[in-house]
């Protein structure tokens, strides 16, 4: 079967498949049986997973507003509180952005998920790995994602957000040292700023699940066909890990899981990452960097062999890319150690057609941009196994 075959099964036969839910599951029996059929031995390893990327956010603003609510009801004790509060949710918000464990995770509904991975071994000695990495789940359609303008909006809104978590937490500070009504009415504009971003957090799960078919049904049907084409040409001395993950959408739970578990007998291998691949009026672009709180840079040397690539096809119009403002499953295998290169399909302003919309089905993916991001990873597993 070709990737649009596969991408074709995921949101037509399956539809939208939700972190954690009965439909993601059925995703990943999917690509198994696809695996074991092309005579492989694929693997299933489950986890624990929170079940929404949006929770501990709405949590994180709701512990704010409750901390400004003490701190004008119930004076010097209500700020000291408060300022307590604030700083715990201010420091569990930044370690959920940066993948790490933290109180927000301890205390949100989790579910169980899935990863289901197979090896193609090479067909001479194993002298490099690879792991080649596309997420089965999809995500919800939050006013938030819902225009481009909105996108635009909301990416300025969270670091405005963060900074006035900041300043409430010093105006607490302040007015639990030295009460007076001046530090509670300076309160009152950042407590606005909290408000607006707990509602659009809020929202957000109460909307429909896509049916993810850029997101991401094209970077794992590119996966499963990539295991087809290496089942009938091995590389010469690369062994390659074909990954089809879980819970991506909610803070890459499967990405996490899987790196932690072979960490070790992975050592320094290769993480191509495969996510939004084929959006209308768009092109391949692979990552020079991603950046959500931290920023997680290319391997330098993948970035050369991909401009060499983009470089011999013209006709795939091909670029480099910084993502800005959201994560891949690279930023988890930057993490670790390893060494990343993300593929994406970002429009040539930056754009990420369809991004978490109920537009997001099969009309609006192009069968090109799929072949040709498939044949450029393709390529490049040649020239990595060419060492």
């Amino acid at each position: 079967m070709t990737a649009m075959e596969h991408i074709r099964y995921l949101v037509e036969k399956i539809g939208p498949r939700g972190s954690t839910t009965p439909r993601e599951a059925e995703a990943a029996r999917y690509a198994e049986r696809v695996l074991r059929e092309l005579g492989l031995d694929p693997v299933t390893e489950t986890f624990t997973s929170a079940r929404s990327a949006w929770y501990p956010y709405v949590l994180f603003t709701g512990i704010v507003l409750f901390s400004e609510v003490l701190f004008w009801a119930a004076g010097r004790a209500g700020a000291i509180v408060a300022a307590i509060l604030t700083a715990v949710a201010l420091a569990s918000v930044l370690l959920e952005l940066a993948f790490r464990p933290n109180p927000l995770r301890w205390i949100l509904p989790r579910g169980r998920s899935q990863n289901v991975w197979a090896r193609v071994l090479p067909a001479g000695e194993v002298y490099r790995q690879v792991v080649v990495m596309g997420h089965l789940d999809t995500h919800r359609t939050p006013l938030a994602f819902s225009t481009d303008r909105w996108v635009r909006i909301f990416s300025r809104l969270v670091p405005i957000g963060l900074t006035s978590a900041v300043l409430l937490l010093v105006l607490f500070i302040g007015g639990a040292i030295w009460p007076g009504l001046g530090w509670r009415l300076a309160s009152l504009p950042l407590a606005l700023v909290m408000l607006g971003l707990f509602l659009i957090t809020f929202q957000a799960d109460f909307s429909p699940y896509t049916l993810g078919a850029n997101d991401n049904a094209t970077g794992a049907g590119i996966v499963l066909s990539l295991a087809r084409r290496l089942k009938e040409n091995p590389l010469c001395n690369t062994l390659v890990w074909l990954v089809l993950s879980g819970c991506e959408e909610v803070g890459c739970y499967g990405a996490e899981d899987f790196a932690r578990r072979h960490k070790d007998e992975l050592g320094r291998a290769i993480w191509i990452t495969l996510d939004s691949v084929g959006g209308e009026k768009s092109s391949p672009a692979y990552l020079t960097h991603e950046t959500f709180l931290l920023t997680v840079p290319s391997d330098p040397e993948l970035l050369v062999l991909a401009e060499e690539i983009a470089a011999r096809h013209p006709e795939w119009d091909a670029h480099a890319h910084h993502f800005r403002g959201a994560y891949t499953e690279g930023s988890i295998a930057g993490k670790y150690g390893f060494r990343v290169l993300t593929f994406t399909s970002h429009r040539r302003d930056g754009i990420l057609p369809q991004w978490h919309r109920p537009t997001d089905d099969l009309e609006h993916v192009d069968p090109k941009v799929v072949e040709h991001t498939e044949a450029f990873v393709w390529e490049l597993l040649q020239e990595i196994d060419r060492g």
